[in-house]
């Protein structure tokens, strides 16, 4: 009965989700829509904390928070009667009902696409299957000693030369490196190991300090986010306390996101002598203690970096006043490429914002990152019916792809641990593009299926497979059975 329940009120919220899709195409209530959005966005995430995996609905909240309710600060507040928007240029470039006549559908459109249960007979990420199944895990990794700790290891190294390979291979060294989060899961679920506090705490504060150290906090705050639902399951905690991490965890991004330019510009290009963790610590004490840190000029730069629905009113003014709308010619080129491998196309586009920036926004960024988002790309794509219905179909692809990590985990539970590894760049699929989301979701599931190949133990396939090999070789061979490592 409470199986039954808990089943109805997922389907509620996104039934609830596919009402506002539909009331945002026959209505021009966006103001109320979005907030709505967001609030069930944000219940249902809420709710599944301790229950399930949080991954769709961080994805969900992540795309409905900087391309909805974020351009809701741009028309109300900073618009072009600011004065820091408009020197800067950083106002809504189209009217409002415009806008939002296609980013809200879109967004929801997507929302409800990623978010629709995946619960069947045989898996499901949320209830009783995902405990029985993180049980089965810790069962396999009790028969686990080093490999965990190899994977921890491997990766962490990989890490602090990865940026100095050629950009060609370096994707793939970074995959090792993401390897060790999964790492990170499987040795915080071999609770009897002795060790597993002090590896635990060592590789976290590696982690954190080469993040500060480099200035790069995205894989820090965006690989965490999907970790924390592992932490959190099976835990029993009230909405309120729910609510209380939750707007931590946003004070904490905030507060990154508020002091980072002004370091990576004391830090970046320059040979900074000082000790760059006691400059960051400065930096946020002097943002805390700022009498001004909740008055809209204090916003601002908070503002900019959030606001994605600027990039796509760039796209908007561009298309098709300036430029027709594509049909599509330039995001099958780039599925094509995510297909293709680069050896066998030497000159394949790459992934990232300065080409979309140029193309779509007609827009030369240098030195800096930014992207117009798949929410751009579907509007310079196709306008705005074939952008709300390629964003639904974007949706409907990662929930595909998710929906089949359960379905493989069941018969292997170890995979279940992969997910960071797997979605990491989907987490954030709205700072992206789609080139983006499908080479670091193909390249990452060929990674993991190699690894798979190559080394089973990592996957807990040795056992069987190892007694297999024993019985057949010992009597027809005097030597050693064959170890994999």
């Amino acid at each position: 009965m409470q199986a039954e329940t808990m089943k109805s009120r997922y389907y509620l919220t996104s039934i609830l989700e596919a009402a506002i899709f539909l009331l945002s195409l026959v209505t021009d209530w966006y103001s109320p829509l979005v907030i709505t959005l967001m609030v069930i966005v944000l219940l249902s995430m809420l709710n599944r904390l301790g229950k399930g995996i949080v991954l769709r609905e961080i994805i969900a909240l992540h795309i409905c928070f900087v391309c909805l309710v974020a351009p809701l600060l741009g028309y109300d507040i900073f618009n072009q009667n600011n004065r820091l928007a408009r020197m800067f240029i950083k106002y809504m470039l189209v009217p409002q009902p415009e806008y939002y006549g296609f980013a809200l559908p879109a967004v929801s459109g997507f929302i409800t696409a990623i978010c629709w249960p995946i619960g069947t007979r045989k898996y499901d990420d949320k209830g009783k299957f995902i405990h029985q199944l993180i049980d089965r895990a810790k069962a396999i990794l009790e028969q686990q000693k080093k490999a965990p700790l190899y994977l921890l290891i491997i990766g962490t190294i990989t890490f602090f030369f990865s940026a100095y390979l050629p950009v060609a291979v370096r994707f793939a060294f970074e995959l090792l490196f993401f390897a060790s989060f999964a790492g990170f899961l499987y040795v915080y679920y071999q609770q009897r190991s002795r060790y597993r506090s002090v590896v635990l705490t060592v590789f976290t504060i590696v982690i954190v300090a080469a993040a500060v150290t480099s200035g790069i906090f995205t894989i820090v705050a965006y690989m965490s986010l999907t970790l924390f639902s592992f932490f959190f399951l099976g835990r029993r905690a009230s909405l309120f306390r729910k609510i209380l991490v939750l707007l931590f965890g946003v004070l904490v991004l905030l507060i990154i996101q508020s002091v980072k330019p002004t370091y990576r510009i004391m830090t970046w290009g320059k040979s900074y002598a000082g000790n760059k963790a006691a400059l960051f610590g400065d930096l946020v004490v002097e943002k805390l203690s700022n009498p001004n840190l909740i008055s809209a000029e204090a916003f601002f730069p908070i503002y900019e970096r959030i606001n994605q629905g600027y990039n796509v009113t760039l796209v908007m003014r561009r298309f098709p006043q300036v430029v027709p709308f594509d049909m599509g010619s330039n995001l099958l080129r780039n599925l094509a490429s995510a297909l293709v491998p680069r050896f066998l196309w030497p000159d394949k586009p790459n992934a990232g914002g300065k080409y979309n920036m140029a193309y779509y926004a007609g827009f030369y960024i240098n030195g800096w990152s930014t992207n117009v988002g798949p929410l751009g790309e579907a509007y310079g794509s196709f306008g705005v019916t074939g952008g709300i219905i390629y964003m639904i179909l974007l949706g409907a692809f990662i929930r595909w792809a998710y929906k089949l990590v359960f379905k493989l985990a069941n018969k292997m539970p170890l995979l279940i641990f992969w997910i960071p590894v797997l979605f990491y760049e989907a987490t954030y699929a709205a700072e992206t593009d789609t080139l983006q989301i499908m080479n670091s979701l193909i390249k990452a599931a060929f990674f993991v299926w190699l690894l798979y190949k190559l080394f089973p133990t990592l996957f807990g396939e040795e056992r069987k497979n190892t007694r297999r090999r024993v019985r057949t070789a010992l009597p027809y061979t005097t030597g050693p059975a064959r170890f994999e490592p």
